[in-house]
């Protein structure tokens, strides 16, 4: 019987081929399998695209689907199924890799999995190799500094009901706002209500060659410009700009 076969959760960063570590790239080319998520079957993966430059051996490559869904009963059973699959390989004692976008413990799709190996296959060998996020990447993208001497930092997705922010944007000395697609409309009421819409900085697909975009300043956004804002945008508000 085959000995048990080793699974790699890997941060591929926020869209450029070159921002992986030297670490994930080596790993990549190592393991027999690598398994990339996407939201639908018919849709084609983000992350297998960013890192298919950087590939050179022969691994497996499999999209696993996790649907863009509240549906916490849907949800369930896509993360078991792909756990059995994952587990199913490790069992025939091939290493593997699971690729993300950003890193793999901080808002990723890897989590979910994770958690439901731990919980189902408890036997399983994980090891996890972090990534750089999109809240970083794009303040080096806008030339942002984050947070220096005692300023105080948030990071939170922005909520449903955008009004929920406010808090945030009173407290911290810099907020990063991630998944702001298209309650953007919302979010620019509250920053204006505090006068903060000039200390806010917007950045669309970072790093992703051709398609990022940076915007400094929301007052003077068109309804165009607004409804071109996606899923994979970032606001980072700094008092102190």
């Amino acid at each position: 019987m085959a000995s048990q076969g080793r699974l790699y959760g890997i941060g591929i960063g926020p869209g450029d081929t070159q921002l992986l570590t030297l670490k994930s790239v080596e790993v990549l080319n190592s393991v027999d399998v690598i398994f990339t998520p996407r939201s639908a079957p018919k849709r084609n993966s983000i992350a297998r695209k960013i890192i298919e430059p950087a590939l050179k051996g022969k691994a497996q490559i499999i999209e696993l689907t996790f649907p863009m869904t509240k549906d916490k009963g849907e949800l369930e059973s896509h993360w078991s199924t792909a756990a059995a699959e994952v587990a199913g390989i490790l069992r025939e004692g091939k290493n593997a890799a699971f690729v993300t976008l950003g890193d793999p413990f901080f808002y990723s799709t890897y989590i979910y999995l994770y958690n439901k190996l731990k919980e189902e296959y408890p036997e399983a060998d994980i090891i996890t190799l972090p990534g750089i996020s999109s809240a970083f990447a794009s303040a080096s993208a806008a030339g942002v500094p984050i947070a220096i001497g005692d300023e105080k930092l948030a990071i939170i997705p922005l909520p449903r009901d955008t009004a929920a922010i406010r808090p945030y944007l009173e407290m911290f000395d810099t907020v990063i706002i991630l998944k702001v697609g298209e309650k953007l409309r919302g979010l620019i009421d509250v920053l204006t209500e505090l006068g903060l819409q000039d200390n806010a900085v917007l950045v669309q697909k970072v790093s992703q060659k051709g398609s990022e975009r940076i915007i400094t300043g929301l007052s003077g956004l068109s309804e165009a410009e607004l409804d071109e804002v996606g899923y994979l945008s970032t606001v980072m508000v700094k008092k102190n700009m």
